[in-house]
């Protein structure tokens, strides 16, 4: 993506903390106050607690946020929460009858939205 158009979303988004990589970090327009973490630098982990967060879990609780093409103007961010999510993962489950006997191949971009299939099915249904 564009510099201007990462620089919107992570903005947009009110990220507090991205995960990246090394070789990526130089090339990010990272907005100020915005935490970064490079994942292959243990060593910036330090900082970081090594304990769960005590945060009340939710259905309603945001799983991600995925920004539109912005073909018609500024990218619209779409905000997906866990308990939707987690119904259709586990209804696409029971639909295929996923087992810990499969396996699948993910070949779609993680920018598309419908992508969440093709690597979480699979995780939570054991395959």
């Amino acid at each position: 993506y564009p510099r201007d158009r990462l620089l919107y979303m992570m903005q947009d988004s009110r990220a507090k903390l991205l995960l990246t990589h090394t070789s990526a970090l130089q090339q990010l327009p990272i907005p100020e106050g915005l935490d970064s973490l490079a994942i292959d630098r243990t060593e910036q982990w330090a900082g970081f607690s090594d304990t769960a967060p005590q945060v009340k879990l939710d259905g309603d609780n945001l799983a991600y946020v995925i920004y539109t093409s912005g073909s018609t103007g500024m990218p619209k961010g779409v905000a997906v929460s866990h308990g939707p999510l987690v119904a259709h993962i586990i209804a696409t489950g029971e639909r295929y009858e996923t087992s810990p006997a499969d396996c699948e191949l993910h070949f779609m971009s993680f920018a598309f939205d419908g992508s969440h299939e093709g690597w979480m099915h699979p995780l939570i249904n054991g395959a």
